[in-house]
């Protein structure tokens, strides 16, 4: 049950229909935030909409590709005709990709489009919502990364350089936007339990591997993989009036996994 930390505040969420980006917007919801839902799936965002509606939350549905940029600027415009104002924005949505450099897979088309979706439409979904924050001296940009951006696994270089950036780019936001008092965060998740996750047709938080090294021999010290609400829970602090002198910050939520070695 909500405490009610985010009472009378419009959220817009990329991302939304599965996953980090689900979870989040229902914390949100719960805590009093009206919602807006940004992904590529309208059937899953309406289910997450319908459902926070259920609970007495308010959602609102805005299916497209978030690289469609005419797109993002006329939901931006309709989420302000709707509700007034923007008052947090989660850069969520993300794509991925496995191959190495030396490996066809990995192609010079599936690097633009990662970069596209996970870092470039991050910098301008950003921009959309930053100047109506400036003007109501009031705002929250937080951003996923996550760990692989510090220490990468391999495999996935485009989807880390993107993760990279997001740190980056955060950290410049943070000062560029401070005296506006928009406070500009990173969450950088470990291994979280999301469709994300699943590769090959198979969950990875659930292989034996995992569940022997990770888990047994607690690589990572909590012994589980994560939960979006697990990622929620600090998406909500970094979204509320209980964050005010925190910006230009990564928050790790990986269990204590990048405390091991």
């Amino acid at each position: 049950m909500g405490r009610g930390l985010l009472e009378g505040r419009v959220a817009l969420v990329t991302g939304a229909s599965q996953g980090i980006g689900e979870g989040i917007a229902r914390e949100y919801a719960a805590e009093g935030a009206m919602v807006a839902l940004i992904a590529r799936n309208e059937e899953n965002l309406c289910r997450v909409a319908a459902e926070i509606e259920t609970a007495g939350g308010k959602a609102g549905v805005y299916a497209f590709d978030i690289t469609d940029y005419d797109r993002y600027r006329a939901a931006v415009d309709d989420i302000l005709k709707r509700w007034g104002h923007i008052d947090i924005l989660v850069n969520n949505a993300a794509v991925v990709w496995y191959g190495t450099i030396l490996e066809e897979a990995d192609s010079i088309e599936r690097w633009r489009r990662t970069m596209a979706v996970n870092l470039e439409a991050t910098w301008y979904g950003s921009k959309l919502v930053a100047p109506h924050m400036a003007k109501q001296q009031w705002g929250r940009i937080i951003s996923i990364s996550s760990i692989q951006a510090m220490t990468p696994s391999g495999g996935a270089g485009a989807y880390c350089a993107t993760k990279g950036g997001i740190i980056s780019i955060t950290k410049s936001m943070a000062v560029e936007l401070a005296p506006y008092n928009i406070l500009c965060n990173v969450i950088a998740p470990g291994f979280i339990r999301t469709p994300m996750s699943i590769i090959d047709g198979v969950d990875e938080t659930t292989t034996d591997w995992f569940l022997n090294y990770y888990v047994g021999m607690r690589k990572i010290p909590l012994a589980r993989a994560g939960l979006p609400e697990d990622v929620a829970g600090t998406a909500v602090f970094l979204a509320s009036d209980y964050c005010r002198y925190l910006t230009g910050q990564v928050i790790v939520v990986d269990g204590g996994l990048s405390s091991t070695f």
